[in-house]
């Protein structure tokens, strides 16, 4: 019997002003010293705050994409350290977690948007210089602590949350996918039970609080539920339960340079349409999204981005049957399925 296996940071912690006490979470983790990947933005509003925490840190720049060789530099990078710390957007703590990998350290990760649920998982996604995706790395653990500052991202452009949202609206569909299709999750287990009830918890919240949460100018209830739903609770949902065609559609859409410009939680959100509409979900399951998506400013069409050409769809679906849970799902795809699947979102949109 395959095993029930759940992964998940060795700490978690969330609330306005987090970043001032790194340096006190940091040595519960066993301390430094520290080798910092950090992204430009992320170095300009809180280089200072960091190395206040941490007067004896290496700061990293993080140069623009988590290819192999940016990881290799960050790593050679490193030094003497003894832990490795990811401040910013997804690829720069993708970075740092890949230079982790390299050096056999762990990680602490600081995002500084809310745009995807990578700050919890234990993967590294890896990208060509071109931005196509490469593959996937996996640390032995997940992180060793993730610390959100949630005033940090309230600070930041709502289309970053939005993008979390999006990204994280994929997973009851995913798991449901997943678990039809009988695929493992990203620790070669089944999902467990407290997993299934983790995906059910981040939807509520979701529909409930994401409108709420876009219109806030400062962190309060609704916007603390959401960040926490998009970060912490979708990236246990992945990572323990398992991606389906949503996130294999985002390798298609990583190929298109009409789409190139998209945030990685818009991609996942055109995903999640073209799963439902590649036979999981009702009309009016997809219409109800759609709805959904459009309130919080997500896209719900290809033509909108000028993506009309069959040889278009046909190449996003050609790559996408290769991530390796399409098959994750309840019936066996070919690419004409997933022309249709895409092609019927431009039709529901009446654009």
């Amino acid at each position: 019997m395959t095993m029930r296996i759940l992964g998940a940071p060795l700490r978690y912690v969330q609330g306005p002003g987090a970043v001032d006490r790194l340096a006190e979470e940091v040595a519960i983790i066993g301390g430094g010293p520290a080798a910092v990947v950090i992204d430009p933005v992320a170095r300009r509003l809180l280089g200072d705050r960091i190395m206040h925490q941490l007067p004896d840190a290496r700061l990293l720049d993080f140069n623009g994409e988590c290819t192999a060789a940016e990881i290799a530099a960050r790593a050679a990078d490193a030094g003497d350290a003894r832990l490795m710390i990811g401040i910013g957007g997804g690829k720069a703590i993708d970075t740092a977690k890949g230079a982790a990998i390299e050096r056999g350290l762990p990680v602490a990760i600081v995002p500084t948007i809310a745009s995807n649920d990578s700050p919890t998982s234990h993967i590294a996604v890896v990208y060509t210089p071109e931005h196509a995706v490469e593959g996937v790395r996996h640390m032995k653990t997940n992180p060793a602590l993730v610390l959100v500052d949630t005033a940090v991202i309230a600070g930041a452009p709502r289309r970053f949350l939005a993008a979390g949202i999006g990204d994280a609206m994929s997973k009851p569909y995913e798991l449901a996918g997943a678990l039809a299709g009988g695929g493992l999750n990203f620790f070669s287990g089944r999902p467990t039970e407290l997993t299934q009830a983790i995906v059910e918890r981040a939807k509520q919240i979701l529909l409930t609080d994401s409108e709420a949460a876009m219109a806030a100018t400062e962190p309060d209830e609704s916007f603390e539920r959401v960040v926490e739903a998009t970060v912490l609770l979708s990236g246990l949902a992945f990572e323990s339960g398992g991606l389906s065609i949503a996130h294999s559609m985002v390798r298609g859409f990583s190929v298109m340079p009409a789409l190139s410009a998209l945030l990685h939680g818009e991609m996942v959100a055109l995903g999640t349409l073209t799963q439902l509409a590649a036979g999981q979900g009702s009309n009016k399951e997809i219409a109800d999204l759609m709805t959904f998506f459009r309130r919080i400013g997500l896209p719900t069409s290809f033509v909108e981005f000028g993506i009309e050409a069959v040889g278009d769809f046909e190449r996003m679906a050609e790559v996408a049957l290769t991530a390796p849970y399409a098959a994750n799902y309840y019936r066996s795809l070919e690419v004409a399925d997933l022309v249709q699947a895409m092609q019927s979102l431009d039709k529901r949109s009446g654009r």
